[in-house]
């Protein structure tokens, strides 16, 4: 296989992102990845063959679109690859004849027709939609009491109480092991989406249609399609979830959220990254992720590695991956962190509000704290521990500095 990828390789050497988005190859790689084309990629840029900068604005042309060849008809495919070729030869000719500011005109209009066939394609295939993609479905206007399943056609199911456990099964969903009849799209070629809606002091269990489970926190709202793509699994997420997501060979499994997206094929890790907040992160318990951060180079984690960005800037360290999954088993541990941060959790885990005197927010906490516990019984054992003083004055608990 490196015979026959010798000579592509040899072309692709200080190759400008405007070129890449004409490559036949290139394009085909991306809408089409397989493990040889991804080694492909990955030994040209390990060994410098390829620019990393214009390999990755290229690659982000590609996924910005967020194409779904699948829907395109073969007279379509064969009429774009034309164009495309023919778009090729030309810049071809053009780049023989000159080496001026035209060239690089000439090969930013060739790019940015390639992206437009693609979104143009897009429109006809993804309901219509010229946005597309999981991140831009709406949320529901009104702020739920109770946990909400927000099904296709908007209907909505409330699910009363503290938790809930839904699953998505072949015949419908089962809802605290009530069955519900699973709403189908309308046509066949659209997508439909899922919303889970978990409001403060709520959690839930989600068991996706691959077997991907998922342990849903306080605020939180899951974006999730009814039946998954044969060659992508993709959701969105607003909040703090846990995920062991189900193995599928040549079927990555890839969580969007407001900054960042984290791609995986079987693994488990806590994500938290509530689109308010201006810290999100995620931190890995096995297997390995693929962090894209779009305008930075990707980040690959292992196990006990927790990735954060805070407005944009970005870091990994090593951490206790134990420390930030316990909530799904109602304890919280933490160490060396802000009281302004633990009370911030607590609020949205209890659904009740805390207010916190600012001369106390910045102290550095560490400890364990049993989340079965009344509210009140946990602030109280923090107040042992920590120089506050706590009281409560009706429905507000209120931490002030000794």
């Amino acid at each position: 296989m490196n015979i026959l990828y010798s000579d592509t390789e040899k072309r692709y050497k200080s190759c400008p992102a405007e070129e890449l988005l004409q490559d036949d190859f290139f394009i085909s790689s991306r809408i089409h990845p397989t493990e040889m084309t991804e080694a492909f990629w990955h030994r040209l840029l390990k060994n410098g063959d390829v620019d990393m900068e214009s390999y990755r604005l290229a690659c982000h042309f590609i996924e910005s679109v967020q194409v779904r060849s699948e829907v395109i008809c073969e007279e379509e495919k064969e009429a774009l690859w034309k164009k495309i070729e023919l778009h090729n030869q030309q810049f071809r000719e053009k780049r023989r004849k000159r080496h001026t500011l035209f060239y690089f005109l000439t090969a930013t209009s060739v790019a940015a027709f390639v992206v437009f066939a693609f979104l143009f394609f897009q429109d006809r295939t993804v309901g219509g939609d010229p946005l597309g993609g999981i991140e831009n479905v709406k949320a529901p206007d009104t702020e739920a009491e109770h946990i909400q399943l927000v099904l296709t056609e908007n209907e909505t199911i409330p699910v009363e109480g503290e938790e809930a456990e839904i699953a998505y099964g072949d015949s419908g969903i089962k809802i605290n092991r009530q069955a519900t009849e699973l709403k189908k799209a309308a046509a066949k070629n659209e997508i439909a989406y899922n919303q889970l809606i978990v409001p403060k002091g709520k959690r839930s269990r989600l068991t996706l249609a691959d077997s991907t489970r998922m342990w849903v926190n306080a605020c939180t709202r899951v974006v999730y399609p009814v039946a998954f793509d044969k060659k992508r699994r993709e959701i969105y997420v607003d909040g703090e979830v846990y995920l062991d997501v189900a193995h599928r060979d040549h079927c990555p499994f890839v969580v969007k959220t407001k900054t960042f997206s984290a791609e995986v094929l079987g693994t488990s890790f806590n994500l938290t990254a509530y689109e308010n907040d201006r810290e999100q992160n995620l931190v890995l318990v096995s297997g390995n992720v693929r962090i894209h951060t779009g305008d930075r180079k990707d980040v690959l984690l292992a196990p006990n590695e927790m990735f954060t960005s805070v407005d944009g800037a970005t870091q990994v360290q090593t951490v206790h991956a134990e420390d930030y999954i316990s909530w799904k088993s109602g304890i919280y541990q933490y160490e060396s962190e802000t009281l302004k941060g633990i009370l911030k959790r607590l609020s949205r885990y209890y659904g009740q509000e805390i207010v916190c005197d600012p001369r106390a927010a910045g102290l550095k906490c560490s400890g364990k704290l049993d989340l079965k516990d009344e509210l009140s019984t946990v602030l109280e054992g923090i107040a042992l521990t920590a120089p506050i003083r706590y009281k409560n004055d009706y429905e507000t608990h209120i931490i002030t500095n000794k």
